[in-house]
This record gives C-alpha cells, sequence and structure tokens, in this order.
C-alpha cells in the first residue's frame, strides 16, 4: 500500500513541515529550531505538562537517517522559517532549494537584541546564489517541468513574479510566501505558509482556479493561524475539515472561525502531527500529545464515495 505522509513540528514560535512522498523524493517546508524559546521557558512548559517542543533537525536526521533531502522550499524569508538553516544543509544533503526573488535586508545592528542567529541569515544569502549542491530554483505559480514537482503532485499556487513585486516594494514579505497544493489520491493538502489576504485574493481571482479549485482536505494555516491572514470568505472556498496550526505556547490565534469548519489542531496544544493519506484516498493523522496521541485517527469524508 502506498502513501504519502506529512510531518508538522512543533517547533514553538515558527513552521516545519516534511513530506514523504511515495517517489521518496524527501521535502522540507520551513526550519525553525526553536532557538526563540528560552531554556527557561521550555522547563516552564514541561512543568506545566504542555506539548514538548522538537528540535526538527534532530527530528529529520533521526527519522531519515539514510535519506537526502530533495527539495528545500523556504515559503518567504523571515527568520522563523529558516532558523538552523546552516546546521540542517550541514547535517543533511540538499539537492533542490526554493526561493524567491526577494530583496529582504535586515539591519546587521539588529542582531544583538535578535533572538535569531546572524550567520543563519548570511548563510541564506550565501546558498541563494548556488548552481548546484543545491540547486536553487526560483519557482512560481503556473511554473511547468518534466521532473520532479509536478510527478509528487504538488503545485504552486502562490506566489506569482507580480506578488514578489509588490511584496518587495512594500517591503512586507508576506505578500511572496509559497502556497502550495498536494494531491493524493483525489485528496487535497492546502499549504498556506504566510500568505495574506491579498494573497489569496490573488489565487481566486485566477481564472485558472474558481472557487471550488482551493477546496481541500488538510489545510495548513496561514501565518501560525492570524485573523490578520485569513477570513470567513476565504475559509468559505477552503472549507478544510482539518486545520493544522503551527502556533507557539501564549500565542492565540483565529481558533473560533477556523473551528466552524471541521477539526483544528494546533502544535502548541497537540505537539508534533503526524498526517498520512493512503492510496485509498483515506486520511488519518495522530499527535504527540492530547486527545489524539493513542492512535490513528481517520478523517471523516476521507474515503471515496465508490
Amino acid at each position: 500500500m502506498s502513501e504519502v505522509s506529512f510531518h508538522f513540528i512543533n517547533v514553538g514560535k515558527g513552521n516545519s513541515t516534511i513530506i514523504d512522498f511515495p517517489s521518496e523524493r524527501l521535502s522540507v517546508i520551513d526550519v525553525d529550531d526553536s532557538r526563540a524559546i528560552s531554556a527557561s521557558e521550555r522547563f516552564l512548559m514541561e512543568i506545566q505538562k504542555k506539548a514538548k517542543l522538537t528540535n526538527p533537525i534532530d527530528y529529520i536526521v533521526s527519522q531519515f537517517p539514510n535519506r537526502e533531502i530533495f527539495r528545500f522550499i523556504l515559503t518567504h524569508p523571515d527568520m522563523d522559517h529558516m532558523s538552523g538553516i546552516q546546521e540542517l544543509f550541514r547535517k543533511k544533503y540538499v539537492r533542490n532549494f526554493w526561493d524567491t526573488n526577494n530583496n529582504k535586508h535586515i539591519d546587521p545592528s539588529t542582531w544583538s537584541n535578535s533572538p535569531y542567529n546572524e550567520e543563519d541569515w548570511n548563510f541564506y544569502q550565501q546558498i541563494r546564489q548556488s548552481k548546484d549542491s543545491p540547486r536553487v530554483l526560483p519557482l512560481y505559480r503556473g511554473a511547468d517541468s518534466e521532473c520532479c514537482w509536478i510527478q509528487d503532485a504538488v503545485e504552486i499556487l502562490a506566489p506569482t513574479p507580480q506578488l514578489v513585486t509588490q511584496a518587495n516594494e512594500s517591503q512586507d514579505h508576506d505578500h511572496l510566501s509559497y502556497v502550495l497544493m498536494v494531491k493524493y489520491a483525489q485528496r487535497k493538502i492546502l499549504l498556506g505558509g504566510d500568505a495574506t489576504k491579498k494573497v489569496w485574493e490573488d489565487i481566486l481571482n485566477d481564472e485558472n482556479y474558481g472557487e471550488s479549485y482551493i477546496k481541500s482536505d488538510v489545510f495548513l494555516a496561514p501565518n501560525h493561524g492570524s485573523p490578520n491572514h485569513i477570513s470567513k470568505d476565504i475559509l468559505d472556498v477552503i472549507n478544510p475539515d482539518l486545520t493544522i496550526v503551527s502556533v507557539a505556547e501564549g500565542v492565540e490565534y483565529a481558533r473560533e472561525l477556523y473551528s466552524k469548519y471541521g477539526i483544528v489542531l494546533s502544535t502548541k496544544h497537540y505537539g508534533d502531527i503526524w498526517i498520512k493519506i493512503r492510496d485509498t484516498g483515506k486520511i488519518l493523522f495522530t499527535t504527540r500529545s492530547q486527545n489524539y496521541s493513542d492512535n490513528w485517527y481517520r478523517l471523516k469524508n476521507s474515503i471515496p464515495s465508490l
């Protein structure tokens, strides 16, 4: 039996998603090694029996010990999506690197008060110039290729070159965030990155889609579930049966809005979250903590009618 599996890692204040395709082309979308969480905060979370944080780099190395990362996708150039990138690339061979032609700049004088590592930013700027090992691919909506994201049924819904230009002009780089759809066995997984309402409106206004196109079974909420990056009108179209929210302890998100559309699982409450889709169309999920940590559970309506 063939299946695709998604690993949504509880990194704290950022994002990291791993996709293991049947093709064995392992894909990592964003990385955040949780350095923005202090040791005292971690200890307090353990005392209060909160969901334990996972270092995604350690997780990838231990869970996929003899596998390369076929594609690393940086949704957009914010540090909570690339913290630890230098260590990840040192420990794992990365074949392809998806990036955008962004012009983001960070004032060097701000690093002294930053929870992030300047070396990661400098490494990112260096690796963007790479021609091989990894091969840097600036890919946008409508990109076509015989290999290999299309073979893995990955579709790029955003950004477009126009959205990248607007993001660079406004210096709001959430406007150029990748939005990806993965299709498998008649199921749709929509990965929202940090896409803004402008991005979602741009997708919905594309004549190649139409509202029914982005109806999805599983949805990774954009920008950690922020109400500023989603609306009821957008969610009415996506209408997910399961929403995943990568959000830190102590940070609120639009749970009441998302809960109107199905099950909502946040990493701050449930810890790491795993989803697998079998070739029959059945969607199964489980979590490291709380309600679903003892078994795999079938998502309602996840088996196509015969």
